[in-house]
């Protein structure tokens, strides 16, 4: 068996049969289709029984256990060199497969790929992510490296390195925690293009959710995973660099988010965690990417973070202007 196609199962009812046969009726055939009922109340498991294709196995759990002990049990009953991945309410373009063997067959160093992400309803709209190993380990601090629900994993890697979800991880962001763990033990990579038609929806890390703690939960987590103590303020300072706001951000916060970052760069230096060029690059975006963030909370922000990036672009003060005068004017 080449490829085992993993789809944890809880409550999509409605969109589960068209996830699993968009794997069924791709141009791939040698797979076989676990789909893990994780105690859905919804008759999800009775949709997916009328699927007769004998390529899909049913794995059904007693109670409700959360999407990592899903994820585990899936991939202990996996048979496949490969495992894919794929959320119960999204659609796998019909290459999907095909395409991510040929990858990981063509780099039997990578362990783990990805690609991007097609949003339903939006043709020219997609989630893209890093594409080499440099890149996608330079953003593990920052950003899931790879889309869970268009990945690759050689299950040998898991195996031999023993490398499971844990089920006390937050039932949102487990996907980031399991990339950290794998992280020492292979290569990443990501195609790209879309290989996945992506709902919107629940699955989503801050949907219907309180973005800063279920930040705050994960970063508990994943910078101890790097050898690095999740003191509070740390936590504060790493979540305003993901432009999430515990509390509005003034002068002072603004001061510590760029000590923090520069405190990392000297740490990686030191310890060698992340490639050099491509941390730093990934800690500059991020840095960039925070001062659009801070004009709606006043001038004072907005211009600490100037003076700290020790550049005063035009475009950065057109819009600094433009969002002060808005606010002025309510339009913020």
């Amino acid at each position: 068996m080449k490829v085992s196609v993993l789809v944890p199962v809880y409550n999509k009812a409605a969109y589960v049969e068209e996830a699993v046969r968009s794997v069924l009726d791709g141009t791939w055939r040698d797979l076989e289709v676990i789909a893990v009922d994780d105690a859905s109340t919804d008759g999800s498991a009775q949709v997916l029984e009328r699927i007769t294709d004998p390529r899909l196995r049913i794995v059904r759990h007693a109670a409700n256990r959360g999407p990592a002990a899903a994820a585990n049990t899936g991939i202990d009953a996996a048979h496949g060199e490969y495992i894919v991945r794929l959320d119960a309410d999204d659609i796998a373009v019909p290459e999907r497969v095909a395409k991510q063997v040929a990858l990981m067959d063509a780099h039997p160093g990578i362990g783990a790929s990805g690609g991007w992400l097609q949003l339903f309803g939006e043709r020219d709209v997609a989630w893209r992510f890093p594409l080499t190993d440099e890149a996608c380990r330079s953003a593990l601090l920052f950003r899931v490296p790879l889309s869970q629900g268009a990945s690759i994993v050689r299950r040998s890697v898991l195996e031999e390195h023993h490398l499971r979800y844990d089920p006390d991880w937050p039932r949102v962001g487990e996907d980031w925690l399991f990339w950290a763990r794998i992280a020492p033990h292979t290569r990443f990579a990501n195609l790209d293009e879309p290989l996945t038609l992506y709902r919107r929806g629940t699955q989503n890390i801050s949907h219907g959710r309180d973005k800063v703690d279920t930040h705050r939960a994960i970063l508990e987590r994943l910078l101890p995973m790097f050898g690095v103590t999740a003191t509070p303020e740390r936590i504060d300072a790493h979540l305003m660099a993901l432009t999430y706001f515990a509390t509005p951000p003034d002068a002072a916060a603004v001061r510590r988010v760029h000590a923090w970052l520069q405190w990392l760069i000297a740490w990686n230096d030191e310890q060698a965690r992340f490639p050099k060029a491509a941390f730093e690059s990934t800690v500059q975006a991020q840095w960039d990417r925070l001062f659009h963030y801070l004009p709606r909370h006043g001038w004072s922000p907005a211009l600490a973070h100037l003076r700290l990036s020790r550049s005063w672009p035009f475009d950065r003060l057109d819009f600094l202007l433009r969002t002060r005068i808005n606010a002025v004017l309510g339009r913020l």
